[in-house]
């Protein structure tokens, strides 16, 4: 051992005095070599011996790294990163990984996750996340000293940069100034992500500020929607070294509304801004409002050093509670201290002049959806349970928590004005203690912050009174659908609005709809993100406009009249309009463009009347939740009348629409359909079936003896309604009869039997969300339909067992979907038991959970051949699925 003359604390017995260090780490310091002795056993030889010579060894071979020296296989392109697709998947790294996740579940700086840690590093030496794991250890797992920090950061910068390098190596891709994004959702991008952040905290801790700070900023390139919360350490740095335009432009970008660390952050940044003429008082005083109204227990936590946080405290909370607070609190000590005279000015402006407002400002405050403390004597309404607490009080209806259940209770005193010296109602929102109480204003003893709660809730654009959603009298909010429409043009011919040939595409920009004659031509067009545009001499009228769609207005009545006229060969539609077109986003920024869909029903009807003879397929799908605004659209789907007399068509998909009656709906069923899917079409009213309207849609699909394919996912069919309908159809090969995911349905075995008994010959079946089924309906059902080749009983086998029996009993299923909601296979022994299963069928089956997607497995090449092979036949199946002479999405594939 070393010796030094400092006081430390020995890392074994935990004295203190005159220590030495430990020679070889110099990473912990002993009194005597009894101390040492006893804690090299216990664990410490590892960290001092076992570490260094494993990272040695690891760094040799990472130097002499070559693919032919460990086992791939090919994997495809279906689901995989861009690396795998081109060299296959590394048998190695994926047990390497697997001791990693086992590893996070261990107890934190233990022995035995070190161990597991080394174990993965021995199995792929380039194991991005294990080398991640090691500087994570060194960075936050060991003891320390203050005086070691700096020390333990240089060996986690090390680790850091190993894992770096073998990211790089394994994805050639992903170069130090890479500009694409890393989408953290996926899962191969995370434990790369998770070094560049440890580097850059690591960079911290070592005294290089600058440093962290640059490669903070890389990562948020790579990740910009920063779920890793990379923003709120950069403001910390910037703030450290009194770099408002920094700290400035963060804020910026990610904005501080229910972000208590931003919004916090903000008051210290308007603060130093006011200080050196930058801003004006009122600016902060406008970010405590934001600040408070985000959390308001924060700002009594401030500069208080006894705050610490407890291991064995619950580590979850929820934004605006006390949890939140403190967490806070602790993680920005060191920053606040640097500014005690912010934290000096935001206890200044808790009360000036009076601790509570007037009665009418209070009872304002309460309407306006503010949730602020209220310290006050109160009890509940009957006048029981009488206490003196601070409340979190609002009387807004919106901001009540559970609010949207169908047991709120809404006191009806709150529909009157409200008198002086009644009493107070409040609802106390606070999770696991909300409830309503009452007081009365001479009992309210103070209201914190309550000036600035008045000075600027009334300009607060996320305030929601009553009345939010109303104009003033005096102001006409203009209509954005009839705004954008009046502002479009349509070209006055089909000529190329670049060069003026011939047109050969149409393309649905923001202020018009034109045509090109080529994509050279459409060259600036096709910049934007998913553009929508159509082949004019295709047959098929395409529209998609999804959620990264950069286009913000899509006019379909344009898309109709131009189809009608210039589309000779036309003889189906596809559409696909995602929600943000529909709905209005009530919580995007005041810098956000509104996107509008532009469809009326006089230019849908006459569309489908001059296309009377010549559909031969109509898809039309809308995103979820968007029943009501498509019946104003569609005349309350009376615009789709005309499908219902179409003598040629045969496929027929409609999804999340809104019907004003169930005859409307049969109307539009033509009985010459072969493939019919109405996915969450809703009902009347209050978009719910009756079970009479169900009677109705079933009487009229007993008329449509051609049927190939029918899905009725979330439409109230009953076992009964199956019974009835089923023996109809003969020509059925595939049925959807899902429940609602969350709610399920009202199938039972009664209704598997219907299907088993009438439909022997079934290839697909989807009976997801249905819990009242059970394993035993589901073997009845696969001995009486052998030709099974897709099951989905997400929702309804829950258990790997179970799963297990249907693929011993399934000789020709390809596919299989099970697994409760929200469940994956994470655990060491779910994924082994999968992998048994599906080598049970030598790779025949294709397993997926509902939550988590297709289970990777290891196979052996013969098998990996047979799951190749139905991941193909899967693939071909959905892409004819989109062909309109098709109605039978296996048909020619088996």
């Amino acid at each position: 051992m070393a010796s030094t003359n400092a006081t430390r604390t020995c890392q074994w017995c935990q004295r203190e005095g005159r220590l030495s260090t430990c020679f070889k780490c110099k990473l912990v310091d002993y009194c005597n070599k009894e101390c040492q002795a006893s804690d090299w056993r216990a664990g410490h030889k590892i960290l001092c011996s076992k570490v260094p010579k494993a990272v040695k060894k690891a760094e040799e071979k990472i130097a002499s790294f070559h693919l032919r020296d460990y086992t791939t296989r090919n994997v495809g392109t279906f689901m995989v990163t861009e690396a795998q697709a081109r060299r296959g998947e590394i048998i190695e790294e994926n047990e390497a990984q697997e001791m990693c996740w086992d590893a996070m579940e261990m107890i934190k700086g233990s022995a035995e996750k070190l161990l597991q840690i080394l174990e993965a590093l021995e199995c792929f030496p380039l194991s991005t996340e294990a080398w991640g794991m090691l500087g994570h250890f060194y960075q936050y797992e060991v003891t320390l000293q203050d005086d070691k920090k700096k020390r333990c950061a240089a060996a986690a910068l090390k680790m850091y940069d190993n894992s770096i390098l073998c990211a790089r190596k394994l994805n050639p891709t992903w170069v130090e100034d890479r500009s694409d994004e890393l989408v953290w959702g996926e899962m191969e991008n995370r434990p790369y992500l998770r070094s560049l952040l440890g580097r850059a905290i690591a960079f911290k801790d070592a005294g290089k500020r600058r440093d962290a700070i640059a490669q903070a900023k890389k990562l948020m390139r790579l990740n910009p929607n920063d779920n890793q919360g990379v923003r709120k350490l950069l403001c910390t740095w910037f703030l450290e070294a009194r770099d408002t335009e920094g700290c400035t432009n963060i804020l910026r970008k990610y904005g501080t509304n229910n972000d208590s660390f931003m919004a916090y952050t903000d008051v210290m940044l308007q603060y130093v801004r006011w200080k050196k003429d930058d801003a004006i008082e009122n600016e902060v005083k406008k970010a405590l409002y934001t600040a408070i109204k985000a959390n308001p227990y924060v700002s009594n936590m401030l500069g208080d050093d006894s705050i610490k946080k407890d291991d064995e405290e619950d580590p979850y909370y929820s934004p605006g509670d006390k949890r939140e607070a403190k967490n806070y609190a602790v993680e920005s000590q060191k920053l606040w201290r640097r500014y005690p005279e912010v934290i000096d000015w935001i206890k200044s402006q808790k009360y000036v002049g009076e601790k509570k407002p007037s009665e009418d400002n209070l009872i304002d405050l309460l309407k306006s959806g503010i949730k602020f403390q209220m310290t006050c004597i109160h009890s509940d309404l009957e006048g029981n349970d009488t206490k003196e607490s601070t409340l979190i009080g609002t009387q807004n209806r919106g901001e009540c928590i559970g609010c949207g259940l169908e047991d709120f209770n809404w006191p009806r005193r709150l529909n009157r004005p409200h008198e002086p010296s009644s009493d107070i109602i409040v609802h106390h929102n606070i999770f696991r203690e909300s409830g309503w109480r009452k007081t009365k204003y001479m009992d309210v003893q103070e209201v914190p912050y309550w000036r600035i709660y008045l000075q600027f809730y009334e300009e607060d654009p996320d305030n929601k009174s009553d009345s939010w959603d109303k104009a003033p009298p005096s102001y006409h909010l203009p209509d954005p659908i009839e705004t954008a429409r009046s502002n479009r043009v349509l070209a006055s011919s089909a000529k190329c609005k670049v060069c003026n040939s011939n047109g050969k595409f149409c393309a649905l920009d923001n202020d018009c709809t034109a045509f090109y004659c080529s994509k050279s031509c459409m060259k600036d067009f096709l910049e934007e993100s998913d553009p929508p545009f159509f082949d004019l001499q295709s047959k098929t009228l395409k529209v998609r406009a999804t959620e990264d769609c950069s286009i913000n207005t899509i006019d379909l009545d344009d898309a109709f009249r131009v189809a009608a006229e210039h589309m000779t060969n036309l003889n189906s539609v596809d559409i696909y309009i995602s929600q943000d077109y529909i709905i209005k986003n009530q919580y995007s920024f005041g810098s956000e463009v509104n996107r509008v869909l532009l469809l009326s029903p006089n230019e849908l009807k006459q569309f489908l009347e001059k296309m009377r003879t010549k559909l031969i397929s109509f898809s039309f799908r809308i995103g979820d939740c968007c029943w009501k605004e498509m019946k104003k659209m569609t005349d309350k789907c009376r615009a789709l009348l005309p499908l219902g007399t179409m003598p040629n068509l045969k496929k027929l998909e409609l999804s999340n629409f809104g019907f004003d009656d169930v005859e409307t709906l049969t109307s539009c069923l033509s009985n010459e359909l072969q493939l019919l899917r109405l996915h969450y079409v809703k009902m009347g009213t209050h978009l719910d079936w009756k079970s009479s309207e169900v009677d109705a849609l079933v009487n009229k699909l007993s008329e449509l003896k051609y049927l190939v394919t029918l899905g009725l996912p979330d439409s109230s069919i009953n076992d009964q309604h199956l019974w009835d309908l089923l023996p109809k159809l003969q020509f059925l090969r595939c049925l959807d009869v899902s429940g609602t995911f969350g709610s399920g349905g009202s199938l039972t075995e009664f209704g598997l039997r219907a299907i088993a008994d009438n439909c022997p010959e079934l290839l697909s079946l989807q009976v997801n969300y249905q819990p009242r089924m059970t394993i035993n309906g589901i073997m009845y059902l696969l001995q009486k339909c052998p030709e099974l080749v897709d099951l989905e009983v997400g929702g309804v086998i829950t258990h790997i067992n179970q799963m297990r029996q249907i693929l011993n009993s399934a000789k020709k299923l390809r596919v299989l979907w099970f697994g409760a909601i929200g469940w994956r296979p994470e655990t060491r022994g779910e994924q082994l038991e999968i992998q048994r299963a599906v080598q049970a069928t030598e790779g025949r089956v294709v397993l997926c959970t509902v939550s988590g997607g297709k289970s990777e497995v290891n196979l052996s090449a013969a098998h990996r051949r047979n799951q190749d092979d139905s991941i193909a036949k899967f693939e071909r199946a959905g892409e004819q699925d989109q062909d309109p002479l098709v109605c039978n999405m296996w048909d020619g594939i088996l």
